[in-house]
């Protein structure tokens, strides 16, 4: 007596756009009121369920949608929820282009729908940060939180999962372990190879996923997987890790040795994202500006990217000084760039003696020259930056080096952090340190100047025309994107149907950091 009753699915384009091949079944999915009454319709018990869709005239993918469901439900091992997992992403933009890795292996098991939060009897994987202490205590955290909720079976990869000890990710919770193995051996890409350590008491359905994942990490794309992202804009992961051993950092433990993806492949990924709809894709990597295949360089792959029907902008995530900062400057300044006019580029400290302590490979003279070049050649760039506060060594006079340098230059995008011991690093046992409250207290005063620099800089596009991804659209018809410059940007008189376009935007207004405005064109 109960029925299927399925909404026609939005538009094949739209959704594509959003979420990849398969969105179009995702949002059928969603429809089905009853998951009993779609278990009944893909067996088939037997014909009913699909003959009530073709009679109600929804198309093949709504069909799809009720056997993928079918799939979902009785492919499962006996108390797993369907077709549900919950991915939790923590820390940059690398890790997220990793994550679409993680979606895109979950879905090919046939997990379609994600959901935020642990639950009983989900699949749950748990992509972790370790950048700082705090970080690995969260990961912790959310292992723990996960076994209370009796997800099923809990998965951790990630920075921490490398370099926390696997009796403590067991105890926290864990199932199995996806971690980095180095294979001095190998070259390039395959040097960095992922392997799964399991717990005693974890199913075989739990060593199996973590070893799809694990697959999925080698973006082994011929085997028909593909990433599957949540954003308008896609991060593609282009490189990993990193040699430079700052005395602070714990990343190359985490990490690895610097390797990258082969040019071919890159352009693979990029291809399919451009004909899903992705109009910005962001190249990501641990030090991205190190990227290299053969006689090819970073500037050849930025360019190799911009050049595929269907990029309309290409945003780099960061660049490390001493690295590729003029080859990017040389594409940012081109007349006919796809390159967003922002630039990324850590800074770390303001004064040389705690530059020399963290073993950075520049000193402040060398950061300012650069950053007069980049103005001289591209006034009106979005400038971020990344600090720490309380080095080991920095006193009072270090600090004050530090403000100088940001109050000296237009930054529109501070990233500061309260530095982190972190056990096995030289600095964890450098002298003079500082107290933690002090730590957060400079810190504190670097984020407020961040905001007042950031407010001038929005202030500066009064009147101008910027280009915007609209990232949604909301109730009152109002879509909310972000400017090349990475800019928050408000467009009036819109509806959903521009999620995901890139537009010409004219400012009429701004408050704080936001630019509002009126659409003026596609791009």
């Amino acid at each position: 007596s109960q029925r299927v009753l399925l909404a026609k699915p939005r538009t094949a384009p739209m959704a594509r756009r959003r979420d990849g091949d398969i969105a179009p079944y995702r949002h059928a999915a969603r429809e089905v009121r009853t998951a009993r009454c779609a278990r009944r319709g893909a067996r088939g018990e037997g014909a009913r369920g699909g003959a009530r869709v073709r009679r109600r005239g929804y198309g093949e993918e709504a069909r799809g949608a009720v056997a993928l469901l079918g799939c979902c439900f009785f492919g499962r091992k006996r108390g797993m929820q369907s077709d549900m997992f919950s991915l939790t992403v923590m820390g940059c933009r690398l890790n997220h282009a990793e994550a679409a890795a993680i979606r895109g292996v979950l879905e090919s098991e046939g997990f379609v729908r994600e959901e935020s939060k642990p639950r009983k009897g989900v699949p749950y994987l748990l992509h972790t940060c370790a950048v700082t202490a705090v970080a690995q205590t969260e990961a912790l955290r959310h292992l723990r939180s996960a076994k209370r909720a009796g997800a099923m079976p809990v998965l951790v990869s990630g920075c921490a999962a490398n370099v926390t000890e696997p009796e403590r990710l067991f105890e926290a919770g864990a199932d199995a372990i996806i971690y980095r193995v180095e294979k001095p051996e190998a070259t390039g890409w395959a040097r960095g190879e992922w392997a799964v350590r399991q717990g005693e008491s974890a199913s075989e359905e739990a060593k199996r996923l973590a070893e799809k994942v694990a697959e999925g990490f080698q973006f082994q794309f011929q085997t028909g997987i593909f990433p599957r992202h949540t954003s308008t804009r896609a991060p593609v992961k282009i490189q990993d890790g990193c040699s430079f051993r700052c005395s602070y950092c714990i990343v190359p433990d985490a990490r690895g040795n610097p390797r990258s993806r082969a040019l071919a492949d890159v352009l693979e990924e990029c291809r399919g994202l451009a004909r899903r709809g992705f109009r910005e894709l962001v190249l990501t990597g641990v030090n991205v500006a190190c990227w290299r295949d053969g006689r090819h360089g970073f500037a050849d792959v930025v360019r190799a990217v911009s050049a595929l029907d269907g990029v309309a902008r290409v945003r780099i995530s960061s660049v490390e000084p001493h690295t590729g900062e003029e080859e990017v400057l040389s594409l940012l300044s081109a007349s006919d760039t796809k390159l967003c006019r922002t630039l990324h580029y850590p800074m770390q400290s303001g004064s040389d003696k705690v530059l020399k302590l963290m073993r950075r490979r520049y000193d402040s003279g060398a950061y300012r020259r650069v950053l007069d070049r980049i103005l001289e050649r591209v006034p009106d760039i979005g400038l971020g930056t990344d600090i720490i506060t309380g080095f080991p060594g920095e006193d009072e006079a270090a600090f004050e080096e530090t403000v100088r340098l940001v109050r000296d230059y237009p930054f529109s995008n501070l990233h500061v952090f309260p530095y982190s011991e972190r056990v096995g690093t030289p600095a964890a046992e450098y002298p003079d340190k500082v107290p933690m409250q002090e730590r957060r207290a400079r810190a504190k005063v670097l984020l407020a100047l961040g905001e007042e620099k950031r407010a001038a800089f929005a202030a500066t596009f009064a009147g101008k025309t910027v280009e915007v991804l609209i990232e949604r659209v909301d109730g009152e018809g109002t879509a909310i994107g972000w400017s090349s410059e990475y800019l928050p940007v408000r467009i009036s008189g819109c509806t959903s149907e521009r999620t995901g376009q890139l537009v010409r935007v004219k400012v009429a207004r701004i408050a704080g950091e936001t630019l509002f405005g009126s659409m003026d064109g596609l791009v």
